[in-house]
């Protein structure tokens, strides 16, 4: 497996707590006593099995389930510093977003800035699941995992990027979902990257709760708003889920024609976004 390259990941704890560097095959990370920062989440999906079954087979028409668009929002409510040489952004923070069918095939990811106190408003069925990129992939239901990072691919002046990766402005800097882009536009000083605390994101859900045709005037319907919940994640070696969503969308990347790729909805305005200190 292709392994990745000088990538970075730190805990960024309380303000005053240590950082611990994490290397892949080096270090692991140990959170200051009493703290936890999550900066890794997850929240399935579910828009359509109410009246179509989803890729392993769940619902269908008459069966309960998703009946309809999900709306992600996605806030920043810290500000993180890193020191130099790494690269930061005036606090702003980059949703790594990996988007899975419910056979857990990766199916789209993108990086989306978000600013310190932004917001960001995502559709499941038209940013998140609308490009699916494998085996024309069933997006009907699924996971959502969200990696919460310091901006991490530095450009070497404007240059095309896949609709993979999200870019602060004119600042200089993009957020590359699968820390591996950079040598291919010249970066070779590698993909360096921070977990970042601080973000936070909820989901609005809408589902058929009555195994009844959707079309009929008697179906029940029920919206509910839930939090993504933060999920341990491999900081150690050997780095088995890091690598593999990393891979994976990198392979989304690369795939061509511009599918596997997710977008970022609505929200900040990086068109002033200050330039960063390196």
């Amino acid at each position: 497996m292709m392994k990745f390259h000088r990538i970075f990941l730190a805990g960024l704890m309380a303000l005053g707590a240590a950082t611990v560097l994490v290397r892949p095959a080096q270090a692991q990370l140990d959170p200051a006593p009493g703290v936890t920062e999550p900066f890794f989440f997850t929240h399935y999906y579910d828009v359509a099995t109410s009246t179509l079954p989803s890729a392993s087979g769940y619902g269908g028409n008459g069966a309960s389930g998703g009946i309809g668009d999900g709306l992600v929002r996605i806030v920043n409510g810290d500000n993180v510093f890193v020191p130099p040489p790494y690269f930061y952004q005036n606090g702003t923070i980059c949703a790594m977003i990996y988007v899975f069918d419910d056979i857990e095939e990766m199916q789209a990811c993108c990086g989306c800035p978000v600013t310190p106190d932004g917001v960001r408003t995502m559709s499941v069925i038209n940013n998140l699941a609308k490009n699916f990129g494998v085996n024309r992939g069933n997006m009907n239901a699924g996971v959502i995992d969200i990696l919460a990072t310091t901006p991490n691919l530095p450009l070497p002046g404007p240059v095309p990027l896949p609709p993979q990766i999200g870019t602060l402005g004119s600042s200089g800097l993009a957020c590359d979902p699968s820390f591996q882009f950079g040598p291919t536009i010249g970066v070779t000083f590698g993909e360096v990257a921070y977990a970042a605390p601080g973000l936070r994101a909820w989901m609005t859900d809408t589902e058929g709760n009555s195994p009844v045709p959707a079309t009929s005037k008697n179906l029940i319907t029920g919206t509910s708003v839930s939090e993504f919940q933060p999920a341990v994640f491999d900081t150690a070696p050997p780095f088995t889920h890091l690598i593999d969503l990393g891979n994976f969308c990198l392979f989304l990347i690369n795939n061509g024609g511009g599918t596997g790729a997710c977008s970022c909805g609505s929200g900040d305005d990086f068109s002033k976004a200050a330039q960063p200190i390196r």
